[in-house]
């Protein structure tokens, strides 16, 4: 668990936002499946040309971000480190400093709206969680919870009705900075620089997160971080150990033969899941770009590469030796379950916070191990390098214009307290609620959500404002150290994506229909149905649909 809740229900939760709204960074082009996708026009923006004016890579290039001051009233085991690893607690500290001396309200009412991907908790008025949150806050928080399904949509009605709530989770959308520009607060004043001290929680969100708000020359948004690791590649040591496999095969030819043996179909058990996760592994594993790359003076994709070309080769061998679920092309693969199951020995590239979910998936099962897998290169030489930040942020979450400033600072103080740092009195009782209600404690002091706080605290304020996560997970001190020295390993040669922090029009407003059509020809290839040669048609196809027009608007930001 990285710093949420220890239950296996919320943290599925943030496992299923990793799918859907992750492996992908908010208003970033990486390119391929990594992205993001947003909707088509923006009902009342107009063309948004004096957005577009202002959303200059100069006026960009001018805008201040918030200082960064981590937060240093808690030690934890296990430190974090400059190349991304997160810091580690081998157990929830005992000491609980509280991060706001005061309340950030007096009684006033914030109406916010955000997504939700488990079932809508109680209302305020039978939930003594809400209650109890709503009393430390000051603040009588009316939230409009969207399953995430139903969000997309929800967003462009809300936007198109122009009766937007205070404060609410963004989506990509063509003309964002033209909807920014007429609805949304512009935050420089009260966040960049020094001014971000005023709110020490949001200045203990490190810099590069800041970079995916800015748009117009100014700030716009709060970003919900996520680690640089982003991704696991997760397997079950114990299936490993009994077949008398590594479970760090180097290479392509020693990651087949593990495969071979792990595999047996009489038993319903394969080494391999959904075929996503496994192109993704191969990516890394043949050094294709992590999106887009740099090279010759422009952006090269991912698909336009040959290392792209073979990691599909490699896919499509995989796929026809039978080492891959039956399945795996399914669109309801149930990855979590299978491998939970052991029908699936490994599940690579899932969103890295899905630790937890998969401890307590195993938990009814004595022999039940859970590893991680770094990448080799093809030749199983060295490591590969990985994918370094393919989530930057889950989203980033907007203030309507107010025409009183107050008001903005009143909800700034409000997401400064939702963004309490792990370990804090208001972290505490963000996540876990009250003690003896929603969660209980151990001897060793870590806190474990009740059933009652299982469905009290899903209220998804987590997706409003957020602090930067650690590695922890109650009851298991070791799994710290093995999530810390798994990160270490795997960050110590990383691709960065150059687009990261830049917004494509294009992007938003084609490339979901473009990348499907793509995929589902790769997805032909890699079960024989057609010849690798296809390959090069879907990418010309790609590119004349969206690629080079993205490229073009990237790089004119570069």
């Amino acid at each position: 668990m990285h710093g949420w809740p220890t239950a296996a229900g919320i943290q599925q939760e943030e496992e299923m936002s990793e799918r859907a709204f992750g492996r992908r960074s908010f208003l970033v082009g990486t390119g391929g499946a990594a992205v993001l996708l947003g909707m088509g026009s923006v009902s009342g923006c107009g063309t948004g040309g004096a957005a577009r004016q202002a959303n200059t890579v100069a006026s960009n290039a001018k805008v201040v971000l918030p200082a960064y001051v981590p937060y240093a009233g808690i030690t934890p085991d296990l430190p974090a480190t400059a190349e991304g690893v997160e810091a580690a607690f081998r157990h929830f500290p005992k000491q609980r400093p509280k991060s706001v001396p005061e309340k950030p309200g007096n009684g006033e009412t914030i109406n916010g709206m955000s997504h939700i991907y488990l079932p809508v908790p109680p209302g305020v008025d039978r939930n003594s969680y809400w209650a109890g949150l709503n009393d430390r806050l000051g603040i009588d928080l009316k939230l409009q919870m969207v399953p995430a399904a139903d969000y997309e949509q929800k967003f462009a009605t809300t936007i198109a009705g122009n009766e937007l709530p205070d404060v609410m989770q963004l989506r990509p959308v063509s003309n964002l900075p033209a909807l920014l520009d007429r609805q949304f607060t512009r935050l420089d004043d009260y966040l960049a620089g020094d001014a971000i001290k005023k709110y020490p929680n949001l200045a203990n969100i490190p810099t590069q997160h800041w970079k995916a708000t800015v748009f117009n020359g100014g700030i716009y948004g709060i970003p919900i971080p996520r680690g640089a690791v982003s991704v696991y590649h997760f397997i079950r040591q114990d299936l490993f150990e009994a077949a008398g496999v590594s479970p760090e095969p180097k290479g392509l030819t020693e990651l087949t033969e593990t495969a071979k043996v792990l595999t047996d179909p009489k038993a319903r058990r394969w080494a391999f899941g959904h075929w996503n996760g496994v192109q993704q592994y191969l990516l890394m594993m043949n050094g294709a770009p992590n999106g887009w790359r740099a090279e010759g003076g422009r952006l090269v994709h991912q698909f336009e590469t040959e290392e792209h070309k073979q990691a599909i080769a490699d896919l499509a061998q995989l796929w026809s030796a039978g080492i891959m679920h039956p399945d795996a092309f399914s669109d309801q693969f149930p990855a979590a379950n299978l491998f939970a199951a052991g029908t699936v020995a490994v599940n690579f590239f899932d969103g890295y916070l899905g630790w937890n979910t998969y401890i307590q998936n195993g938990a009814s099962n004595p022999d039940f191990k859970l590893a991680l897998m770094p990448v080799y290169t093809r030749d199983g030489s060295e490591l590969a390098s990985w994918f370094r930040g393919y989530v930057t942020n889950v989203s980033i979450t907007g203030l309507k214009k107010q025409s009183d400033p107050k008001k903005i600072e009143l909800i700034l103080r409000m997401l400064n307290w939702l963004a309490a740092p792990f370990g804090t009195e208001e972290y505490v009782y963000r996540v876990f609620g009250e003690e003896g209600v929603d969660h209980t404690v151990n001897g060793d002091g870590d806190p474990t959500l009740t059933q009652t706080g299982l469905t009290n605290t899903a209220v998804p304020i987590r997706y409003l404002s957020d602090a930067p996560a650690v590695i922890y997970q109650p009851g298991r001190s070791q799994d710290a150290d093995v999530q810390h020295a798994y990160q270490t390993k795997v960050l110590a040669k990383s691709t960065l994506n150059p687009t990261v922090g830049l917004f494509s029009n294009t992007h938003a407003s084609k490339n979901t229909a473009v990348e499907k059509a793509f995929t589902n020809g790769v997805k032909e290839i890699v079960q024989g149905r057609k010849p690798i040669s296809t390959l090069d048609d879907l990418v010309k196809t790609w590119r004349s649909s969206a690629g080079d027009a993205m490229r073009k608007e990237y790089e004119g930001q570069l």
